[in-house]
Order: structure tokens, then sequence, then C-alpha cells
């Protein structure tokens, strides 16, 4: 409802009287008593002489540029949410039919009900929070906390008269959200799912190494349940390759029966091998897709060595150690370097934690050889002794002073890629200590921290990547890392950021240098509700990364179903995104023709299953009474949906909001000014051209 409108201007106002005596002027020196006005009607030339005056007069006006201040009183309606789980637990019990159907309409008419007096936002979940009410019961994982997260973000300093949350009360990721203090507006729950105890036989974890050594015995630890079984037996098997290694029968003789087994295999493969657990199957269970699971054990040749030669006790020494160990991959071996005995034949790559004054004669011998050497400098390196060494960095110190150096991500780094949340980490993370200095860097660096100097962005190397005649190294130009491994604990929650950059820059120097033209990149491991994921990398002969001819990749489930792919290009390599697709065990093979020559790379990856929702069917209506009650709601279940539309309405507290809105624009940038200007100008025209003035 619009309340005022006022006229300003950057001039005073009564200037407007001089823009209304421009126009009675040049109306009446236009129209003043002449011949040819003479035939004319008196009240035709009072007319003409008022369109002139009005259009001379606006004109005038809008060289004071004026503003027109607009004040309005907008109602906003309340926003009711309806957010709706749509994981498949839901569909795990007897009246899976009603919520796929009957249940579906009901909600329609109560969406419908509540949209004649509020705004209706509608929302699903699962793992993450969708707009829309498609309701198909798909999700993998249900996570109320972020769905709650969400819901706050996007409504935030909005009129959210109440939030509806339609859900079996089951969550298997997040946190409980009983507990979230962000939200400020009732929810009203809908009770979905059986809260009874169904006939079921759950095979809820195998624990395992993700990858173990020829050779080494590996346990893999077997946790099921039986519920409402009782009087019956069931048949754990595992098998490798179609070969069966285990079977045990049980006799389920409780309601609530536990099966808890450890059995260790000897690997004896290199490889990724494949192995199937099962329990054999009863008479009447809700479910039997969680009686299977398929775990995927890589198995390795050997550990590769790493050795940590350290001039002093240091927590930097620690949380490398820790990080690179966090790799099964990797061995970890810590030592002084005045204990070094100068065998690096078991080493891929030994870090130097600060080189001392008296340097022995080990350690000028190791930095001549072709193992890998990642140099971390500090308050106890010897600068001198350093640059002696001719890595690629040479630091000239005028004193014996440092720098409170804070790390910056640097673009278009080549070597190897950081994900987006390590890189926002690295980003924030705590200053470290560095020596203060000129730093030259030669050509042949790359640089993938910079140093940031209080607000300072710098371009100044801060951990840098050399390669040469085959040899690889790498200068981290600061101490004080142990930090950084602290404060990606403190604000995440884990180490993962930390670990990605160690780990990778480990990966990195530790790998010898791959000479073959056609690189394929993707991860191991998979789960079924994540995008697969593959990087290329094409060479020619001088190793210069190429991507004029097409790469396609073939997959092959294992015993199942080929995909074939063509890989899109990027500026100097090769992307691909192949979607989502079915759990299982997996082979890939790339290929590409540059000039004569064929390139074909081959590998392996696994797409894991994931049964969080069939592992607990049980609703939890607990669950969603404790949300109803601490957020000023109230429990609902499917058959009184019809009654949460009359609660809501009977609510005071949920009403619009009113507020005063101003609105400030130039004058001259309304549309209709325009057209009183064209109109009062044509019927000025059409008028004298008609009368024979023109």
């Amino acid at each position: 409802m619009l309340l005022n409108i006022n006229i300003i201007t950057d001039y005073p106002l009564w200037f407007s009287i001089f823009c209304v005596l421009l126009g009675g002027v040049y109306a009446f020196v236009l129209y003043r008593k002449e011949e040819k006005f003479e035939t004319v009607a008196p009240w035709l030339v009072k007319s003409m002489a008022s369109f002139r005056f009005l259009l001379v007069t606006i004109l005038a006006f809008l060289l004071l540029s004026p503003f027109i201040k607009t004040l309005f009183n907008k109602v906003e309606k309340p926003v009711i949410i309806i957010a709706h789980d749509n994981s498949s637990s839901i569909l795990l019990n007897k009246d899976s039919a009603f919520y796929k159907t009957e249940y579906l309409e009901k909600l329609e008419r109560l969406k419908n009900s509540l949209a004649k007096n509020y705004e209706v936002k509608t929302y699903t979940f699962g793992g993450d929070l969708e707009e829309g009410s498609k309701v198909d019961y798909t999700e993998k994982i249900t996570d109320l906390s972020n769905a709650f997260d969400e819901l706050n973000n996007k409504f935030y300093n909005r009129n959210v008269g109440a939030l509806i949350l339609a859900s079996d009360g089951i969550f298997n990721q997040g946190s409980n959200p009983v507990f979230n203090s962000g939200i400020e507006f009732p929810i009203y729950t809908i009770a979905l799912g059986d809260t009874s105890v169904q006939r079921d036989i759950i095979l809820k974890d195998a624990i395992h190494n993700k990858l173990t050594f020829l050779g080494n015995q590996f346990p893999i630890e077997i946790t099921a349940e039986a519920a409402q079984c009782i009087n019956q037996k069931t048949q754990l098997t595992i098998t490798h390759n179609g070969k069966q290694l285990f079977s045990k029968q049980y006799d389920i003789n409780s309601e609530r029966f536990a099966i808890n087994e450890n059995v260790l295999f000897e690997a004896e493969e290199v490889g990724v091998q494949h192995y199937k657990i099962s329990l054999s199957t009863i008479d009447g269970e809700i479910s039997t897709i969680n009686n299977v699971k398929d775990i995927y054990i890589e198995v390795l040749d050997g550990r590769q060595n790493i050795l940590i030669l350290a001039n002093a006790p240091h927590p930097d020494i620690k949380a490398l150690k820790l990080s690179i160990e966090s790799n099964e991959n990797y061995k970890v071996t810590s030592q002084l370097i005045s204990d070094f005995d100068g065998k690096t034949e078991p080493y891929s790559l030994v870090i130097i934690h600060q080189l001392p004054n008296s340097t022995p004669e080990n350690i000028k011998t190791l930095s001549r050889s072709n193992v890998s050497i990642l140099y971390v400098l500090g308050n106890q390196t010897s600068i001198h002794k350093f640059n002696d060494y001719n890595i690629g960095l040479n630091i000239s110190k005028s004193s014996n002073s440092f720098n409170e150096i804070l790390p910056t991500v640097a673009v278009n780094f080549p070597l190897f890629t950081l994900s987006e949340n390590t890189i926002k980490s690295i980003n924030d993370m705590p200053p470290v200590t560095g020596p203060f200095g000129s730093y030259q860097l030669n050509t042949n660096g790359y640089v993938l921290l910079t140093q940031k100097i209080g607000s300072v962005e710098t371009e100044i190397p801060l951990l840098v990547f050399f390669q040469s005649n085959g040899k690889k190294s790498a200068v981290l130009s600061a101490e004080g890392i142990w930090k950084w491994r602290m404060q990606d604990f403190l604000k995440n929650k884990n180490h993962r950021a930390f670990d990605e950059l160690i780990n990778k820059t480990v990966q990195f120097l530790s790998v010898k240098e791959d000479k073959s033209k056609l690189r394929i990149f993707t991860q191991n491991n998979y789960f079924e509700n994540e995008e697969i994921q593959f990087n290329a990398e094409l060479y020619n002969d001088s190793y210069e990364l190429v991507n004029d001819p097409e790469i396609k990749i073939d997959l092959f489930e294992e015993g199942g179903d080929q995909y074939n792919f063509v890989f899109n290009r990027t500026s100097t390599s090769y992307i691909l995104n192949a979607g989502i697709l079915p759990a299982g065990f997996y082979n890939y093979k790339a290929k590409v023709k540059l000039g004569t020559k064929d390139y074909v790379e081959t590998g392996k990856f696994q797409i894991k299953r994931l049964l969080l929702e069939a592992n607990n069917t049980i609703a939890n209506h607990q669950l969603l009474q404790n949300i109803a009650q601490k957020f000023g709601g109230k429990l609902f279940y499917p058959q009184q949906m019809v009654s949460i539309s009359k609660e809501i309405n009977n609510n005071s507290d949920i009403t619009s909001i009113i507020y005063e809105e101003n609105d400030l624009k130039e004058l001259i940038s309304l549309k209709w000014i325009f057209f009183v200007l064209l109109t009062l100008l044509s019927l000025e025209w059409f008028l004298r051209k008609r009368n024979g003035a023109y």
C-alpha cells in the first residue's frame, strides 16, 4: 500500500518557478498573435500553447535532476516450509504401498490447504537439501542436522511461520537435530515409518583394512544382528573370486540375536581383492539387501619407506610422521642427523628438518644422490649451508632474523591438485616462522604455497618443488607446521586438510617419474552416491602436454555392464565426469592415438554400496516428539494431517508482517515520463500540422 510520495532535487525546490516561467515564455513567444493563427479556433491555439508550456516546463524541471521518493507498506505473508525425508528407510516396512500412493495424496492436499493463507515452500532431504516436492524415497543417507542448517540459512531474516518436518526420525549422518540452536520458528513433525521391530537379519558392518601387504594376514571383523528370528538359522559365508573361504552356521536363540565374528585371511595376490560376505536369508524378512556386503582390499607388494632426519627434536617431526602414516602405503622412520648412517637405498623420500652448520659428510652425500629430498627450514637452519646445495632456491640473509609467515595457495600449480576445502583451510592457517631475506627462485621451480607477511601477499615461495635430471626435491621455507595440524582439528574436527597437503607432497616426491605418454588419474574408492571423476594427461615425444587427440575410456563392471565415454578437453589436459554408476568393482581401459602410435592405460576402482538406510529400519518417533517439543510445535501422524493446517491457522504467533519500504528513483528513469513528453509533443505537432501552422 502506497503511503507517501515526495519529489526531491539536488537544487532548491524554488528553482522550479524558473522552469514554469521558461515554459510560459516559450509558449507565449511561439503562440503570440500571428497571421497563421487568425483562422484557427482560439481554443485550439490555447490547447497547443498549453502542450508546449507543459513540455518545456517538464524538460526544464528534469534538468534539476529530480528524484521521486516513495514510501510503501508491504505485507509479507508467513512462510510455511514443508521438508520431507526422501530416504529409502521409509519404505522398509509393511506400509510401503501407503507411503507411495495415499500418503502422497494427503501431503499434496495439505500443501494446497496451506497455500490459501501462506507462502508454502517445499523441500526434500537425504544427504543434501533439495528444493521441490518430488518424493521418491531414493536417498541413501539421512542428515537431519544438515537439513536444519540449510533451511535456517535459506530463510534467515524471513517471516517463517513454521516448519513441517515429515520423517521417520532415523538419521545416519550429522549430529542430533534436537541440539540445533539456530531454529527460531515452530516445527510440526509428521511421524512416518514403523516403530515395531520387524523380522530382519542385518549385516551391520564388516571392518577391515583398506590395504594390506603380500604375505601378511589381515582380519575382517563382522558384526550382525537378527531381530524377531528366534528358533531360526542363518549361515555366514565369505567368498573370494567365487571360492568359499569361510562358513559358519548360527542358531538364533533370542529376539535380538547378535553375531560377532573375527576372521583372519592371508593376502596371497597383489592387487585389489574382492570379498563377498553374506548371511543366508530366512522367510518373512522385511529386507534382504542388508544381508550382503562387498568389500575390497588392496594388496601391495611392499610399503614405501620415508626417512625424517632432524637437527633436534621438534613438534614438526611428530606432525609429519602422524600425517604421512595416515596413509598405510608409507612407513616413517625418524632419527637425528647426527645418527644418520648415510644409507638411502631403503627410502623413497628423505625429509631433512633444519640443516645445521656442522653438516656431516653423510648429508652431503645424500644431497648428491638420486633420492628425493624435502628440506624444512627454520630457526636452526644454516642458510649458508642450504644455499651451497644449489637446490633451486637461494636465500640471501642480511641478519639473523625471521618472519611470521601466513600461507597462501598459489594458483595454476601444475604438479598436483588440492581440494577446495583443503585450499580454504590452508589459507586460514596460523603463521609459521621462516628466515627473513631475499629469495631467488630458479625458473624450474613450481610454487605451491607463497608467503603472506601480515596482510601483504607476496610472490615469495613458502613451499616450492623442483625436478632436475630425474631427481625431485622440495623446500618448505618455514617451521611450525605442527600448528597447522592443530588448527585443522580445532576448526574441522579432523586432520584432513593438513594430511592431504602433506600426503600429496610426499606422494609426488616419493613416486618415481612416470615416463608413460598417457596417464589416467582417479580415486580407488567411491560410494554409490558419488560421481565418478577421471583426469587424463597426454604427452608428446618431448614430454609436453598436448590434448589434440581424442581419448576414449571403457569401464567394465565385474560380471556386468560396459560403459563407454570420451574425455572432455581442458586447457592442456582432459577431464571426464562419468556420473553415478551402480555399486561394484570396475576395470577401465583408456585408449588414444598420438601420431602413428596407439597408447593404452588400464586400471581399477570400486564403487561401494551405501546400506546405512537398511541397517536401521525402526522409526524413531521419540526423536520427532523431542524436536516438536523443543521448537514449540506438535507431533502428528499421517492420518492426522488435516489437523496440521488447523493447528497452524490457530497459532496466533504465525501472522503476516507489515513493514515500510523506501524507494528512491531518478524521475527521468520513469518510463511514463517519456510517454507523457512524447504525447504532448505529438498532439501539438498534429494540431499545428492539421491547421496549417507548418
